[in-house]
């Protein structure tokens, strides 16, 4: 009878600690669920405040495309400064090089 009330008692330890490690760890689970849906809350009011209508972007682009004329056309013309450039030799594909870039997103 001795060894049986050993191996009850081991087992009844180790349902404890069974148990106990398993409350630790949806504990932390909630606590991390938490964070999330405060994160989650944070993202979804930066998403409504930053929403802007399709019509709203094409009128600033329309402005940007006017005023980049504007300052194309005279120094003084436009708000926007621009540089009036051209390109006098266009690439043959004769050259060949290597290109690295890297996405910031």
């Amino acid at each position: 009878m001795g060894k049986g009330k050993v191996v009850v008692g081991a087992a009844v330890i180790c349902a404890a600690i069974v148990c106990a490690t398993t409350t630790l760890i949806v504990h932390h689970r909630m606590q991390c669920l938490g964070r999330w849906a405060q994160a989650m809350a944070i993202l979804k009011e930066f998403e409504e405040k930053c929403v802007t209508l399709i019509g709203k972007l094409r009128q600033v682009a329309d402005a940007m495309t006017v005023e980049m004329h504007a300052g194309l056309v005279s120094e003084e013309g436009s708000k926007l400064k621009m540089l009036i450039s051209y390109v006098d030799n266009l690439p043959t594909g004769a050259k060949s090089f290597c290109l690295w870039g890297i996405l910031v997103i």
